[in-house]
């Protein structure tokens, strides 16, 4: 029988294991330009690109650019202040089993898209992979991402804590994602990366690897040591960073002049519904009536919405009157369909009875809603609608009442 002292010592963890030698084959550096950069922890790889396309430097004319319409309460910041970021990982779930093996960094210098990608050849330089990262991200202002808020910044979080990490970043998180769903959703058919960048900008890339690849061909490449698969890995995330920044631009010369830059009334809409979630109230019912002047390209959802948030935001702001074309245009589009949309009908016939003080006019929106009603043989919103047209009557009979008396009175006679 062994000993206690034995026993003890059974239970002691193993020591750890060597790490495995990297498999002999083509290695990175002969696939990709790069160099070695040294760290606090260890060395990581670093490719380093510079871009000097027009559509990728015209951010720089935006100066300062101020995100606080995306981003609430992020002060202003120059270009040079902002850093664009993308990543690769070995899973599209996230979780604590997922790494993200290539990070890439986008930032303007002297005058050029400056793009870094940082790759880790293999799980055991994962520390210095991150130790890079927040030595090269402490000098900005502004992250950019694309689903960033979602999935890569809190995986990069994830993955700092799991070694010990608890880095502080003093940036504000552009999640570029949210603002382009609520300006393109619309109209295109959804809003990835890949299709905003086909639609908005015409680019195609011909040789691209779909993302859902990516995983595996990192998987190869840590078991042969091939890394002749992984260059299409860097073009891709490289162009994707590339897009961020045309994404970014575009987002802002559309805030800043979106009749000009915005050429289809549903994205110009659909900003102007952001305008007004975000609290720029003028600019965005200024918008949404332009929209709204080609409404008919606009698909009926959104066109509807877009109807019932002007009209409501110009009753808060005491603009009741302005609303009044719109409501009577959507009362004879809803004439025309069913089942019958009764929104338009009742705000129409509320202002007439409350503020216009009309009540001839009322009773007729009313009716003209039960006719249709009738109509259609349809019962939504009846009883509603028989009580307002009951309760304007009675008005009607009393103010009948009032004028009677003094048009049947006596009349004094002759002063004599």
């Amino acid at each position: 029988m062994r000993s206690l002292r034995e026993r003890l010592a059974a239970l002691q963890p193993s020591p750890a294991r060597p790490a495995r030698p990297r498999p002999a084959g083509v290695p990175i550096d002969a696939v990709v330009p790069g160099s070695y950069l040294p760290g606090r922890i260890g060395e990581v790889f670093v490719v380093e690109r510079a871009r000097e396309e027009d559509d990728v430097r015209r951010l720089l004319e935006h100066t300062p650019l101020a995100p606080s319409l995306f981003v609430p309460g992020a002060p202003a910041v120059h270009p040079e202040e902002i850093v664009f970021l993308d990543t690769e990982t070995t899973g599209l779930a996230g979780g604590t089993g997922t790494h993200v093996f290539l990070i890439g960094l986008g930032h303007f210098e002297a005058g050029r898209l400056v793009v870094r990608q940082f790759f880790m050849r293999g799980p055991n330089e994962e520390p210095a992979l991150l130790d890079a990262l927040h030595e090269a991200l402490a000098p900005f202002r502004l992250l950019v991402s694309f689903n960033g808020r979602a999935f890569d910044w809190p995986l990069i979080e994830g993955r700092f804590i799991l070694h010990g990490y608890r880095p502080r970043f003093d940036f504000a998180h552009l999640d570029i994602l949210h603002p382009a769903r609520r300006v393109w959703r619309h109209r295109l058919a959804n809003c990835t990366l890949s299709n905003l960048e086909a639609s908005l900008f015409g680019v195609r890339r011909s040789e691209d690897v779909p993302g859902w690849l990516i995983p595996q061909m990192y998987f190869d490449y840590l078991r042969d040591g091939d890394a002749r698969r992984l260059r299409p890995v860097f073009a891709h995330n490289h162009e994707d960073i590339a897009t961020l920044v045309r994404l970014t631009d575009l987002l802002v010369r559309a805030t800043a002049a979106p009749e000009s830059v915005l050429d289809h009334p549903a994205d110009r809409a659909g900003l102007a519904l952001l305008l007004l979630n975000r609290g720029e109230l003028m600019r965005g019912i200024d918008l949404l009536a332009d929209a709204l002047e080609d409404g008919d390209q606009i698909d009926p959802t959104l066109r509807r919405r877009a109807e019932m948030e002007l009209g409501r935001w110009l009753k808060r702001l005491d603009r009741t009157p302005e609303a009044v074309p719109l409501w009577r245009k959507m009362c004879d589009r809803a004439a025309r369909r069913r089942p019958l949309d009764l929104y338009p009908f009742e705000e129409l016939a509320k202002y007439y009875e409350h503020q216009a003080r009309d009540l001839v006019a009322a009773e007729a929106v009313v009716e003209r809603a039960l006719r249709l009603l009738d109509l259609h043989g349809e019962y939504h919103g009846r009883s509603s609608l028989l009580h307002r047209l009951e309760r304007i009557r009675r008005k009607q009979a009393r103010a009948r009442a009032r004028v009677r008396p003094r048009e049947t009175g006596p009349t004094a006679g002759p002063v004599g």
